[in-house]
């Protein structure tokens, strides 16, 4: 199955008061903290949509297709239709957010282990009921991806179809979330660095 993986990178980062994506996480900035890990997995292709020419610069020898988001203001529906643009001939399309750098590997093998074998439309991470981010989508939802305006998400097209979507449970809640301010990066850096110093 060709997958291809959307990574969404366009972000104002207007809570943040500076560009989030840049800010160091793990002694990295934090968008790196998920390139490197998709990096290790097999793609039919990886497609980043950014504003950032940092960004763009920071991926040049690696195995992504930058694609220059100009237009943010439209909201996260036009980053999607904007990775989908790239490559209409995928049979999956996976997103994922660059803002949510706890997420572990193990859970975004699982997720697309699960999606191939449920034989689902769509499928995406859980915890106690609240659907996150990863989220893949079958080519047979092109249309109503397409169709999103504003900043409106993937998520509105999956409550749309719950009987389609396959759901994985993530048990550690730092991995699905996703930061917008400072005070959340420190305190899920908090619970992260906690969740680990036990190991």
């Amino acid at each position: 199955m060709k997958i291809n993986l959307i990574l969404l990178a366009s972000g104002n980062s207007n809570r943040f008061k500076s560009n989030k994506l840049l800010t160091t996480v793990n002694n990295k900035p934090m968008y790196m903290n998920v390139v490197e890990k998709i990096l290790k997995l097999n793609f039919n292709k990886i497609i980043l949509v950014t504003q950032y020419e940092e960004i763009k610069v920071a991926l040049f020898e690696k195995t992504i297709q930058v694609v220059m988001n100009k237009n943010s203001e439209l909201g996260i529906s036009h980053s999607i239709k904007l990775g989908i643009q790239r490559d209409m001939e995928a049979d999956a399309y996976m997103f994922m957010v660059c803002d949510q750098p706890f997420i572990s590997l193990m859970s975004i093998e699982i997720l697309i282990d699960r999606f191939i074998k449920s034989h689902k439309g769509m499928a995406c991470v859980e915890h106690k009921g609240n659907l996150g981010n990863p989220t893949i989508f079958s080519k047979k939802y092109k249309n109503e991806l397409f169709s999103l305006k504003g900043d409106i998400g993937g998520k509105a097209v999956m409550k749309k179809h719950l009987d389609d979507l396959e759901k994985v449970s993530i048990i550690n809640e730092v991995e699905m979330m996703d930061i917008d301010t400072k005070e959340e990066l420190e305190n899920a850096s908090y619970i992260y660095n906690k969740a680990h110093s036990k190991k």
